[in-house]
């Protein structure tokens, strides 16, 4: 393995972090806050800068990352980037436990929107900004933004964005990765900015304007206030808010179709027509069950769309009590977690691709059945689809299943609420954010628990196998 490569490539992640942390500061500055909170920015740059010098002080003799370095260095970067980010929350004082802070800060960066925050009027907008844009950040991949705008004249990072970019299959747009990672960047942030006029215009004020549309951006969902977007009461941020998240849960690839007017390829997009259905459907479903509850049946559709856009694109902003919705809705939520986002987008879950395939997977078993001496295959966008992606597919549902039962065990120990336990291991490991079954934050659960979640998240958000291969003693072999 690679060690030096490894070691070389995080110190430089650790200096983007810094400068990253940066921002948070100039926000301190302009609302005046606190000299404590100001210190705790200023010490953990510090601390990332002395690192991250040490470290690329030698530079390694290869360069070359193999498919290894690559698992390694994503999983650690997250890691290392939550402890590091964490640390302001110490210092300041505003959240003193190291193990909350980290869990705060790995639900920033995976984008779940978990917190264990019981009133963020506690933050200072600068922290509460930090761990927005760690959403935005960890939305498109903390390691696709570094290959963005770091020097990679060899191509030699592809090991890296494959490891880290959701979905069955990692494609680049265009040949150089380096530039893909770009355009992809591009894209994002320009459709963030978008969001964050219209938002302006339709009401909201800057500060939060810029917070909710981070986001939406990252499918993350912390917001400025405790009641979330339920806060503004206004129907029209609300439609925003859903419509935002469910554009942002759509493959970045094909807003460049867009880009180069190739609207055919983008509109037959077999996953994006899946996507759109279930969202239609869910929506339909949850609107009649719910449609009781509220004074018109406008208003419920209007939050039957909005839960069921959050909670697909596993976001997770609120803005009504799910807690006394019908069991019925609640569940279909619950399928909706397991689901998730498009593959290549900001959004959680198993991927709409994933399900797509195993539905096909499904029903080519039970046909065989009927035709045994039939070949079988299975086509996506009209393409026939590798046994390889299929059998990696399967596999990896596999590690999914075993994964999230042992969390859901693990927490068992620690709360004996089937729906909250359950809806708890789903929501961190799918990076979707809310419980359902209480209208607590994830402070109810244990220091070890806590952590449990933490790397769940971390997992959840990398497909798993990046944070399998650390605890595994051959990783870290020579060869």
């Amino acid at each position: 393995m690679n060690k030096s490569m490894v070691r070389y490539l995080l110190s430089k992640l650790l200096l983007i972090e810094a400068s990253l942390m940066l921002i948070p500061v100039i926000v301190a500055f302009i609302y005046h806050e606190d000299i404590r909170v100001i210190n705790s920015l200023v010490i953990t740059i510090g601390m990332l800068v002395i690192i991250g010098l040490l470290g690329v002080a030698f530079k390694p003799k290869n360069y070359h990352v193999y498919t290894k370095e690559g698992l390694l260095i994503v999983a650690l970067c997250w890691i290392l980037w939550s402890f590091f980010g964490a640390l302001p929350f110490v210092l300041s004082g505003q959240i003193p436990s190291i193990i909350d802070a980290f869990f705060e800060m790995v639900s920033g960066f995976t984008t779940t929107g978990a917190t264990i925050v019981p009133d963020v009027a506690v933050l200072s907008h600068s922290l509460l900004f930090w761990r927005s844009f760690a959403h935005l950040i960890g939305g498109m991949g903390v390691l696709v933004f570094a290959l963005a705008i770091m020097e990679n004249s060899k191509n030699s990072h592809l090991e890296v964005m494959r490891a880290e970019v959701p979905g069955p299959v990692f494609g680049k747009v265009v040949s150089k990765l380096k530039e893909t990672a770009q355009i992809l960047y591009v894209i994002y942030l320009s459709m963030f900015a978008i969001l964050v006029v219209i938002l302006m215009v339709a009401g909201m004020p800057a500060f939060d304007s810029v917070i909710t549309a981070m986001g939406c951006a990252g499918t993350g969902g912390f917001g400025v206030y405790n009641d979330s977007i339920a806060h503004y009461n206004s129907s029209l941020i609300t439609n925003i808010v859903s419509i935002a998240v469910l554009l942002f849960g759509i493959n970045f690839n094909l807003y460049y179709f867009l880009l180069l007017r190739k609207f055919k390829a983008f509109f037959k997009d077999e996953e994006l027509r899946t996507y759109i259905g279930i969202v239609m459907i869910a929506t339909a479903l949850i609107w009649l069950n719910v449609s009781g509850l509220y004074p018109s049946t406008g208003k419920a559709l209007e939050n039957s769309l909005f839960e069921v856009a959050n909670v697909m694109t596993t976001t997770g902003f609120g803005v009504t009590d799910l807690t006394v919705w019908p069991l019925f809705a609640q569940v279909i939520l619950l399928f909706l977690m397991f689901v998730g986002g498009s593959a290549g987008s900001t959004a959680g879950g198993i991927k709409v691709m994933r399900t797509l395939i195993l539905t096909k997977i499904a029903r080519n078993q039970v046909l065989s059945t009927l035709y045994p001496h039939r070949i079988m295959t299975i086509h996506i966008n009209e393409q026939p689809l590798d046994k390889e992606i299929q059998h990696g597919v399967l596999k990896y549902l596999t590690l999914y299943v075993f994964l999230l039962l042992g969390l859901t065990l693990m927490l068992s120990l620690d709360n004996n609420n089937f729906m909250v336990v359950v809806s708890a291991a789903t929501s961190t490991f799918n990076n979707i954010g809310p419980m359902l079954g209480t209208s607590q934050t994830f402070a109810i659960f244990s220091p070890f628990s806590k952590l449990l979640m933490s790397f769940a998240m971390i997992a959840g958000r990398l497909e798993i196998y990046p944070m399998l291969l650390l605890f595994i003693p051959k990783t870290w072999s020579k060869y």
